[in-house]
């Protein structure tokens, strides 16, 4: 592939290479440890240290490497394997006992018991433009919905099962909305659908709460307006429906009160084109 070979020790020539995309000097540097006088490496240090370099999400990718010094030797196999993913993630170890994980300001709470076992869970967070990323084709069908907000939290294994809910803080800023046009929403990978789950909103810290009991994707959609547009047509309608209804068992039970309406009903109307 374009980052060397894994399988085979037949590294990349360093001006091909693309290795985190790092310069062709750092690469060199990566390469003989910091000194270039000695092509076999006999004198290269044990350790080495190129210092802090920025690897953003156009560096993106999987990224072989090797040792060619210590594969020199028939009882010697050194390579290794970076991963560059283009989004925040934060790893840990869950078991019994309450822990929390953190990313940016964002908490999720795993109570005591939640887990039966120790489990390492992934929480990581996509931009609305990386959700195609992860989705299945089944769950597709919410990407380019206009709705859809720009903050999207994982955790991963999605298959994983919790004992008790676990529990989502998340800053209400980052959404640039109130709770009451927000809807969240759990991606069900199994049928492709999206589970809505009930959230609150703390008011004083600004942060929605929301808790599942399964690993997975979820998602924040704007709510639909449609609930409010029907109430408004729907009860102004009822309330005709039910006027209509309540003049007609009056009069059935009032014949003579009806006979008294259709009679000045007809002498209004006689009066009014009189005058016309």
């Amino acid at each position: 592939n374009f980052t060397g070979l894994y399988i085979a020790n037949l590294p990349e020539l360093l001006n091909q290479s693309t290795f985190l995309n790092l310069s062709l000097s750092d690469l060199r540097n990566l390469a003989a440890s910091g000194q270039n006088t000695d092509p076999l490496l006999l004198n290269a240090t044990a350790y080495f240290d190129l210092g802090p370099r920025l690897i953003t999400d156009t560096s993106a990718g999987i990224y072989h490497y090797v040792s060619t010094r210590n594969n020199d030797f028939s009882n010697r196999d050194q390579k290794g394997r970076i991963i560059v993913q283009p989004f925040q993630f934060n790893y840990q170890t869950i078991g019994q006992n309450t822990y929390t994980t953190k990313l940016e300001d964002t908490t999720v709470i795993f109570p005591e018991g939640s887990v039966n076992t120790t489990v390492p869970i992934k929480l990581s967070k996509f931009s609305r433009d990386q959700l195609s990323q992860i989705l299945p084709l089944n769950g597709q069908n919410i990407v380019n919905k206009q709705t859809l907000f720009d903050s999207v939290y994982v955790v991963e294994p999605y298959d994983l099962q919790f004992s008790s809910n676990i529990q989502f803080q998340i800053p209400f800023q980052e959404l640039n909305n109130d709770q009451k046009n927000v809807d969240v929403l759990q991606f069900e990978p199994t049928n492709g659908v999206y589970l809505k789950l009930l959230s609150t909103l703390d008011t004083n810290n600004r942060v929605l709460k929301f808790q599942s009991d399964t690993a997975g994707v979820f998602v924040f959609v704007e709510k639909s307006s449609s609930s409010i547009w029907v109430a408004g047509v729907v009860i102004p309608i009822v309330l005709i429906v039910i006027i209509i209804i309540s003049t007609v068992i009056y009069f059935r039970l009032s014949p003579n009160r009806y006979i008294q309406v259709k009679d000045q009903l007809t002498k209004t109307k006689r009066s009014f084109f009189s005058r016309v």
